[in-house]
């Protein structure tokens, strides 16, 4: 009897693997990214009650959105490497320009929001109450961490040409401004200029807003 040979797997495409490389590598930068915003948020609103800053517990509010927007382009990291089919003969890969343009949005939100806030905390000037500063040390360790995770973020979008990356980079970035925010407020709260946190956040909600619109455009 001839002896059966046991049947071996199709070869994969070269084009393929590299895909699927690259679709591991958006899963691994973005998981980074959503166990720093899940580790920040804890930490911001722990101290930011203990403390009495409120800013401190917007800014955590502010990084909650960072998971979901996490959890968008990590969805969307594994979904754009699928080959094509009947519903999308052109394959998945638009999935990333969906998302980017998602996220285009969700920082000009971001930005009207902070226009928005500035506004009110500037006529509430003297309600502002007193902080701990303890306020300052988080709101410093989160803008280190923003910042770090922005650049960490940034060169693994441009190493894997992934824009939708790059866009949840600049929303690092984002919350790394609106961090600074919070601890130039609470530096000259602590200092007795409370003025300073609305008037930085009306200039940074204008980046932000700018920002947004550019990556959705």
């Amino acid at each position: 009897m001839p002896s059966r040979q046991a049947s071996s797997p199709p070869p994969v495409a070269p084009a393929a693997t590299d895909e699927l490389a690259r679709s591991r590598g958006i899963q691994h930068a973005t998981l980074v990214a959503i166990l720093t915003n899940s580790l920040l948020t804890i930490g911001q609103v722990v101290i930011g009650l203990f403390a009495g800053a409120f800013s401190l517990v917007a800014d955590a509010a502010h990084t909650l959105s960072d998971l979901v927007t996490d959890l968008l382009v990590l969805l969307a990291g594994r979904h754009s490497a699928d080959p094509a089919d009947t519903n999308h003969p052109y394959g998945h890969g638009r999935i990333e320009t969906v998302t980017t343009l998602v996220l285009g949005a969700v920082l000009g939100a971001v930005g009207v929001g902070f226009l928005w806030s500035s506004g009110i905390r500037l006529q509430g000037i003297e309600a502002l109450p007193q902080l701990h500063p303890a306020a300052l040390v988080m709101a410093l360790l989160t803008l280190a961490a923003k910042e770090s995770l922005f650049r960490y973020t940034l060169a693994a979008a441009r190493r894997l040409n992934a824009p939708m990356l790059e866009a949840n980079a600049w929303h690092a970035r984002s919350d790394a401004a609106s961090s600074l925010v919070v601890a130039a407020g609470i530096g000259g709260s602590l200092a007795g200029y409370p003025f300073l946190e609305p008037l930085a956040a009306a200039v940074v909600g204008f980046l932000i807003l700018h920002m947004g619109i550019r990556l959705a455009w």
